[in-house]
């Protein structure tokens, strides 16, 4: 038995070998109604089970696809839905005419808006915005709410394509062979960034996308070339380079009253009318619909941003993963039919659809390569198609040469809730595999099970409970510090004996304890107390633990963000639909390959080094270990977890591998997962670790921050400083002070260090909430060892602003190297960075020693003189002066005061290259020779503060600057600047101290 559609809604019943033909089918009645021709043809067929063959046809009728015409346009029209309105339809023609329509509303009448006509591509940015392209060349940006476009592009040849790279940047193809990218953040042309270009061409551009998701951009070229650049960082590089693959095809140009269009870079560079091709479908009346113009080569990203189709020579579609480029599957049409367009369906990636030349739809549930729906269209030649939710099915639009747009109703063919089943009976088996082993198979990671289908890998497990266990009635006031006292309809009161302020007996009023607003005293958890200086003191609140990596940022807002970033590179997670796929990117593209893969567990805490990527998922205790190359192969293990613990951090090392917990458990492994030590320390929140030594950061439930370190190897296992108080700020300290903190990452790290990392030669680094890098001096020593400040990045930011206060610039951390911190310059309202990652900055360290108010009360008085130097030259030369002169935003700090702050930071440096010279010897066998610099610095500032002390006749303070001095002739110089000062006695007690210095050496000697 056999059910097919024909064209006009006839259907065709085939019984062994016997035709029933017929009219509409979509109703039940048929079936009712041919229920004695079916009875009567199974007699003859000698088949007597008429019930089943008419469920099997009763089933078929209702899953056929039912095509809808919405209206009608005239001429070439595109489709694209809003991307944050799944309801909203944008299309435009060639005339020039959009019509946005609501899809709940359908019966109203759509919005009109003019455009600019001959379009090539249209990208829908919101339920309000697109942008248009065309062949001519030009990019217009238009706003429903607003007449009129904005011109955003306008090039020599035209432009053939666009998409949207992110939520902000928008990327055009010219025939020019160039990628032109523009920022959209912002309406307003005054504003807005000029169109820049990114990538230069090898071959003319026939169609591009981009996966937001994992930040790579596919471009389809003439001559069967795909090339993939990555956008992870601002400017794209190749990664990927496929040949042969896709139709070899070509634009062809076309006329329209005489005027030729579309000639750019293909082959012929004039159209000829009678060649034409527009005998595949008689009905267009279009001097551009031709093979060259119609077929598709563009790259169809799945949701997830792990795979890619595209459409072959064949007219099949081959479906690749990302991971390594290889083909997964081979989906074939029923029927061969040149590829019009190409895509996954957006919601959960099941389904690839595929629209023909002969007007074919075929979709496939592509994993299973099963052909779900072949159908032929009954409008006009389609042009592209959408995706769109109907209840729990989906349904796909269709643009069409002609002007008709069609919706296309799947029933219950296309559903979203297959989907969801199949994703969580395969995470159930994943799961499983997970508890019932303590190590999986790696290759698990190429799978499309969801283990944390049902998790989320931010919620924090102790932060629940304790909001569980928190009483409703709390005073608002005192409810983050504790309980609050018993509640008035309580029978029975609760007494704290442990707490001797219930003992105290206020019969006086005189307020020696505190009540609540119902009279009651409050609970001796809750009580606060009086400090020397009369004020109220209060509990801190309870720790909430969080698995934070370093430089890592919440998700914010977005799906996505970075699990860890350094010197070497950032790892980035995208969630997608409760499904995560993680990419890891390099700064030093010559020496390490960006690659992405699925991420079935949801990882939430990460490491970055030379060798690999250490991921960890912080409730299940699932640790994973991937080498950058394939030498290695990866591991997985599981780490046990009592009720309530998470992992809180994690590190790698070349040796080592440290896994933390909010318990205080440290295990300890090496390179290859073999358990190596477990250790119970005070709990864990922050860990990293440089060749064998482990820098670990603590944090009690009442917000006692301390911090460990010790060396653990083969041959030598020492703790150098153990749980002894780290200097941090706290973001509680922050906003008390009404200082700038951001509440959604203060949420999502509570002891605000934004990061923690080893420097070059192997010191400790702590960059928290305040902004200010803290480097631990003599560590080895723990009656030596010391925090010490070597930069403030808002001091930094605050000068290079001109002395802005309310600057919207940050800095993030990356890693120290020497005497510069490598770090990410973040412009806007949040604090972390963002999609794209800008490129890198360098900030040389400055020790905090300026005063802000000295500084800009100097620097104002400096712009008035210039104000004044300009207005007395514009009245001698014109108005015209005014046009070369500027003033220098950056605040510029005094001579002497900029000596001072040399003079320390040589110091510190030298005493910390010192201290590494005498304990680990040369590392990069210069560290001697940069040594010898430092004290050249070192002297040459001093001796600048010591010309000041002269000219001030301060005899005191210059001899106290001289015996700073380190090098005999910065002695004889500081001699001849007291002698040219006329402060002979200076002079004297300067020679008497080299003397002193050369029979030392001497005596040494």
């Amino acid at each position: 038995m056999l059910l097919t559609r024909r064209q006009n809604n006839n259907f065709q019943f085939r019984v062994s070998g016997t035709c029933i033909e017929g009219g509409d089918v979509n109703g039940y009645s048929f079936l009712e109604s041919s229920k004695q021709t079916l009875t009567a043809l199974a007699r003859d067929k000698g088949t007597h089970n008429t019930t089943n063959m008419s469920s099997a046809l009763h089933t078929q009728l209702k899953e056929e696809p039912v095509e809808q015409l919405l209206y009608h346009m005239g001429g070439k029209t595109l489709v694209a839905m809003s991307p944050d309105n799944n309801d909203q339809l944008i299309t435009a023609n060639r005339n020039g005419i959009v019509k946005v329509l609501n899809l709940e509303k359908s019966e109203e009448e759509p919005e009109i808006v003019n455009i600019t006509q001959n379009l090539s591509s249209l990208v829908a940015l919101s339920q309000n915005r697109f942008v248009t392209t065309t062949v001519t060349g030009n990019a217009y940006l238009y706003n429903t709410n607003k007449p009129g476009g904005t011109l955003l592009l306008r090039t020599a040849l035209p432009l053939r394509d666009a998409c949207a790279l992110n939520e902000k940047t928008i990327c055009f193809a010219s025939d020019d062979l160039t990628l032109m990218a523009l920022d959209l953040t912002t309406d307003d042309d005054g504003k807005r960034a000029k169109p820049e270009q990114i990538v230069e061409l090898p071959d003319q551009p026939l169609q591009i996308s981009c996966s937001p998701q994992t930040n790579i951009l596919a471009v389809s070229m003439m001559k069967s070339k795909i090339n993939f650049y990555s956008l992870s960082s601002e400017k794209p590089n190749l990664v990927h380079r496929m040949q042969d693959c896709i139709p070899e095809n070509y634009y062809k140009p076309f006329q329209i009253d005489g005027t030729t269009y579309g000639s750019g870079g293909s082959p012929e560079t004039e159209a000829n009318g009678d060649d034409t091709e527009n005998d595949s479908n008689g009905d267009v009346d279009d001097p551009e619909y031709c093979p060259e113009n119609i077929t598709c080569t563009r790259v169809a990203w799945h949701p997830t941003g792990l795979w890619f189709a595209i459409p072959t020579n064949s007219g099949s579609v081959t479906v690749y993963s990302l991971k390594n480029y290889q083909k997964e599957k081979v989906l074939n049409k029923s029927l061969f039919s040149v590829n019009v367009d190409l895509s996954f369906d957006p919601f959960n990636g099941n389904y690839v659809a595929v629209l023909g030349k002969d007007n074919g739809l075929t979709v496939w549930d592509w994993r299973a390569e099963k052909e779900m729906i072949s159908v032929h269209l009954d409008c006009g030649s389609v042009s592209n198609l959408q995706w769109r939710k109907n209840g729990e099915s989906i349904d796909i639009i269709t643009g069409t040469w002609t002007g008709a747009i069609t919706t296309i109703n799947t029933k219950d063919i296309l559903t979203l809730n297959d989907t969801k089943k199949t994703s969580n009976s395969e995470g159930d088996k994943a799961t499983k595999s997970t508890l019932n082993g303590l190590f999986i198979d790696s290759d698990d990671d190429d799978s499309d099970a969801d283990l944390l289908a049902n998790v989320n890998p931010n919620v924090d497990v102790m932060a629940a409970d304790e909001a569980e266990a928190e009483p409703e009635n709390a005073d608002s006031d005192e409810d983050l510090f504790g309980e609050d006292g018993k509640d008035d309809n309580s029978a029975k009161r609760k007494y704290h004996f442990d707490n001797e302020l219930d003992f105290i007996d206020d019969d006086d009023g005189a307020g020696y304890i505190e009540r609540n607003a119902s009279g009651n005293v409050v609970s001796g958890k809750r009580q606060k107390s009086m400090t020397f200086d009369g004020k109220v003191s209060q509990r801190p609140a309870k720790f909430k633990y969080r698995p934070v990596s370093a430089s890592s940022t919440p998700f914010g807002d977005s799906d996505r963000r970075y699990l860890t970033m350094n010197n070497i590179g950032y790892v980035s997670t995208v969630r997608n639909n409760e499904q995560f796929s993680i990419t890891v990117s390099f700064f030093d593209l010559g020496r390490y390959n960006e690659y992405h893969f699925e991420d079935l567990f949801g990882y939430d805490v990460c490491f970055l080094n030379e060798h690999g990527t250490l991921f960890a998922q912080s409730k299940t205790g699932q640790v994973h270990y991937r080498p950058h190359d394939t030498l290695h192969a990866n591991w997985t293990k599981l780490i046990p977890l009592s009720d309530g613990e998470i992992i809180t951090s994690i590190a790698a090392t070349p040796r080592r591998v440290l896994i933390g917990t909010s318990f205080g458990y440290v295990r300890s492994f090496n390179e290859f997962g073999l358990t190596l030590n477990v250790e119970k320390l005070s709990p864990v929140v922050l860990l990293t670790a440089h060749e064998y030594k482990v820098f670990i950061v603590h944090c009690s439930v009442y917000q006692e921050v301390s911090y460990s370190l010790f060396e653990q190897s083969s041959t030598k296992s020492v703790y150098y400083q153990r749980e002894t108080p780290l200097p941090v700020t706290l973001p509680q300290v922050l906003s008390r002070n009404k200082r700038s903190i951001d509440a959604a990452y203060e949420d999502y790290n509570p002891t605000g260090i934004k990061s923690l990392f080893f420097s070059l030669y192997g010191d400790p680094c702590v960059f928290g909430c305040d902004n200010v890098l803290l480097v631990l001096s003599k560590w080895r020593s723990n009656m030596e060892s010391r925090w010490l400040p070597v930069l403030d990045s808002d001091m930094e930011v605050w000068k290079m602003t001109g002395g802005n206060e309310n600057s919207d610039v940050h800095v993030w951390p990356l890693g120290l190297t020497y005497d510069t911190l490598n770090c990410i310059l973040v412009k806007g309202k949040k604090q972390w960075p963002e999609f794209p990652l800008p490129l890198p900055s360098e900030m040389e360290i400055k020790i905090p020693v300026l005063v802000k108010s000295k500084l800009l009360e100097d620097h104002k008085a400096k712009l008035k003189a210039q104000q004044e130097e300009r207005a007395f030259d514009s009245d001698l030369h014109g108005p015209d002066a005014d046009a070369e002169a500027d003033d220098d935003k950056e605040i510029i700090i005094p001579v002497n005061v900029a000596a001072e702050e040399e003079y320390i930071r040589s110091k510190v440096l030298s005493s910390l290259l010192t201290d590494t010279i005498e304990n680990e010897g040369e590392m990069f066998g210069n560290e001697n020779d940069i040594l010898g610099t430092l004290v050249s610095a070192f002297d040459k500032a001093l001796l600048r503060l010591f010309a000041t002390a002269c000219s001030d006749q301060n005899t005191d303070k210059a001899f106290s600057i001289a015996r700073e001095l380190k090098q005999d002739r910065a002695l004889a110089a500081a001699a001849q600047i007291s002698e040219r000062a006329e402060m002979m006695t200076l002079t004297k007690r300067i020679n008497d101290l080299r003397e002193a210095r050369f029979e030392q050496q001497i005596n040494n000697v």
